[in-house]
């Protein structure tokens, strides 16, 4: 199967767009144009039947009139009556032919003798009296037909009484018949007032169709005829099946034939006929309308070329299109190609340029922002395993390794840390204690496998103390994890159940082996803005899912944050901090309440206001802070003395502690640690965004 590049997929896409609505469109329009010309042609032929019908029985009445003049002329109807041998009736049909114009005008006497006819003047004394037309004039009635003379010819025949008084009543005496040709002047006059085409024809003794008269050309006349033919055979052989009806004599004109096609001089043609009847009611010939189809939807092959002319048109037109189409997606794409690849072998510094607000700008964008995620991960990890090498530490826990307290009692007092599990303990059905990894304020941590998935987890065991403070305490700390659960994101250690067994209450997280970044600072001293960045997106990812999920971490701080060992940063404790919320009756030092740890703390959480997302802002700058210097905004001998100072002093921004940090950093780290909440970033989105945009 071939393979096609972009610019022939598009324009080949795009043709077959056009192509079938154009076919669509020539098809409808094809369809609708022939039904509307078919009906035009219907109406035309109609007319024009009507026309021909109104000629021929206007023609006829007309003759029949100057006919019946003589008829009454008194002195001539004596002559003719006297006339033994004819001669005086021949020149009587001499003047009749003159005075008509008739073909020819012929005499009969009361018994049916011919006297005398105009263009033969020694026609024989033939009787005529078996003629229908002769014996209906010698009833006294004017009678009329239509026949043949020499096989080709197409007449209109007018037979009236010649009348004259004998003994008070009017009596027979004779008989004039007259003939004039039905030709190619009458078929013109007729098609210049219908705009159709007109052919008269006449029946031979075979019954063959000739052409009488037509405005049809000489050179399609021989075509003509066999269509007549055709048409005159197809008549006869319906008619002998339907059978004679004789309710059809009656009239001159036959029955109006079927619509019937035919072409002519390379156009088609839409025709309608009726047969034309002698005196007795047998078919002597007959005429045929014609109407051009061609002619009819000359208006839609007109628009059909414009179409077809459209659309080769719109085809280049596709053509180009698809070429400059291609060309603004392939470049870009062509160059995000080049940069995965590179990426793909760890060359994460390729450029990517910029390509407006569409889709593919969209992508490139995406592509930029994963490529700067990258070259920070990367940065932070050989950050990682350069310089003094940092021993691997599991902390899942509150706090800090080596049995520090993460949290500060504000009494100063130190509580007695109870529940304390051992190594090969089973806590419940389920878990079995392998290791102590820690020790915090708000109970201990251990490393230890869930029997039933057979898979290393850790728990974090919950000092009974912070439970029976407040009654409300559980069900609030209950609701808190039940929101925690929900967050599943690469940057946040996952909360799995909160449990109990023998009084003793305790939560299951996800297992994570790293460095906290506590410990990382402590060990690298400050760090490099390279590396600080990494860790500051990823911390503000870890808040954006978790205040999406309604969840507030309330004691956002290196300690509770693990660095693994391919740059990925983890956020723990994530509905934990609830349990360490004061209830609102008691003060600020309230004795051996943990509230938290000071230094991190936002004024209004210190204050005991009611808190947003914006209290996390705080604590995440406190915490960009510490990388970017290596030290707190603040410290003090004793909390009372740091809570003053975080409530009421502005620190010393960190590029005027250090003058290698980008001042466009440290504005925006100052900004997050603002003391009014309004004047900080409102979401971690917000900050993320910022962030981006400085590196």
């Amino acid at each position: 199967m071939p393979r096609f590049g972009l610019s022939t997929k598009i324009f080949l896409g795009t043709a077959a767009v056009v192509t079938a609505l154009l076919i669509v469109t020539l098809a409808v329009s094809s369809s609708s144009m022939h039904e509307s010309a078919l009906a035009a042609i219907d109406r035309g032929l109609g007319e024009t039947n009507a026309r021909i019908a109104e000629q021929l029985q206007a023609r006829q009445a007309t003759l029949a009139g100057k006919l019946s003049a003589l008829s009454e002329n008194r002195d001539a109807v004596d002559v003719i009556a006297r006339d033994t041998v004819g001669s005086n009736a021949l020149d009587q049909a001499q003047v009749l032919v003159e005075a008509t114009g008739a073909r020819w005008v012929q005499i009969v006497d009361s018994t049916g003798i011919r006297l005398a006819r105009s263009d033969q003047p020694t026609a024989p004394r033939d009787t005529m009296s078996s003629s229908p037309l002769i014996a209906g004039a010698l009833e006294g009635r004017t009678m009329t037909g239509f026949g043949v003379a020499g096989d080709s010819a197409l007449i209109q025949l007018v037979a009236v009484p010649l009348l004259r008084d004998l003994n008070r009543s009017r009596s027979v005496v004779g008989v004039i018949m007259a003939a004039q040709e039905v030709g190619d002047s009458l078929a013109k006059a007729i098609g210049e007032a219908t705009g159709s085409q007109v052919a008269f024809y006449a029946l031979d003794k075979n019954s063959a169709p000739r052409l009488a008269g037509t405005t049809v050309l000489a050179a399609d006349r021989r075509l003509l005829q066999q269509e007549i033919a055709d048409r005159v055979m197809k008549e006869d052989s319906a008619s002998n099946r339907r059978g004679a009806d004789s309710s059809k004599k009656s009239s001159a004109l036959g029955v109006a034939g079927q619509r019937t096609d035919l072409s002519l001089g390379g156009q088609q043609y839409v025709g309608q006929g009726t047969s034309l009847l002698s005196t007795s009611g047998a078919p002597v010939g007959g005429f045929l309308a014609l109407r051009s189809l061609d002619a009819e939807l000359a208006s839609f092959y007109s628009l059909r070329r414009t179409l077809l002319l459209t659309g080769a048109l719109g085809l280049v037109f596709a053509f180009l299109l698809s070429g400059a189409i291609t060309r603004q997606i392939v470049r870009p794409v062509k160059a995000l190609v080049s940069a995965t690849r590179r990426a793909a072998d760890g060359d994460y510094a390729a450029e990517i340029p910029a390509h407006g607000d569409d889709e593919i700008g969209t992508l490139a964008e995406a592509v930029r922002r994963l490529l700067g995620d990258l070259r920070d991960k990367q940065a932070l990890v050989d950050f990682l395993g350069g310089g003094r090498a940092l021993s691997t530490a599991t902390v899942v826990r509150s706090g800090a390794a080596n049995g520090e307290d993460a949290t500060t009692l504000m009494s100063g007092a130190t509580p007695a840390v109870s529940g304390v599990l051992e190594p090969g303990q089973a806590l419940g059905a389920r878990y079995d204690i392998k290791a102590m990894l820690g020790a915090g304020g708000m109970g201990m941590v251990y490393r230890a496998v869930d029997r039933e998935l057979q898979e290393m987890i850790a728990i974090k065991t919950l000092k009974p103390e912070l439970i029976a403070a407040d009654e409300t305490a559980l069900e609030r700390f209950k609701s808190e994890i039940r929101l925690a659960r929900k967050i599943s994101h690469r940057n946040v250690v996952r909360t799995h159940d909160l449990g109990e067994s023998r009084g003793l209450y305790f939560i299951t997280m996800e297992f994570v082996e790293g460095t906290s970044l506590k410990d990382l600072i402590r060990a690298r001293g400050r760090l490099p803005v390279q590396v600080m960045l990494p860790i500051a997106k990823q911390l503000c990812r870890a808040l954006e899912v978790a205040h999406e999920a309604g969840v507030i971490h309330r004691d956002i701080k290196p300690h509770n944050m693990v660095v693994e060992r391919d740059g990925t940063l983890k956020v723990m404790d994530f509905g934990i901090a609830r349990l360490a919320t004061r209830a609102p009756t008691q003060g600020l030092t309230a004795a051996g309440m943990v509230i938290g740890t000071p230094e991190y703390m936002a004024p209004e959480q210190l204050l005991g206001d009611e808190l947003d997302v914006r209290a996390d802002i705080y604590s995440a700058g406190v915490v960009l802070y510490e990388c970017l210097t290596g030290r707190v905004p603040f410290d003090a001998p004793t909390p009372i003395a740091l809570i003053a100072r975080v409530l009421e002093e502005t620190p010393v921004a960190p590029h005027t502690l250090h003058g290698d940090i980008p001042v466009a950093i440290s504005a925006l780290v100052m900004r997050a640690m603002a003391r009014d909440r309004d004047a900080r970033p409102a979401t971690a989105e917000a900050l993320h965004g910022a962030l981006e945009q400085l590196g």
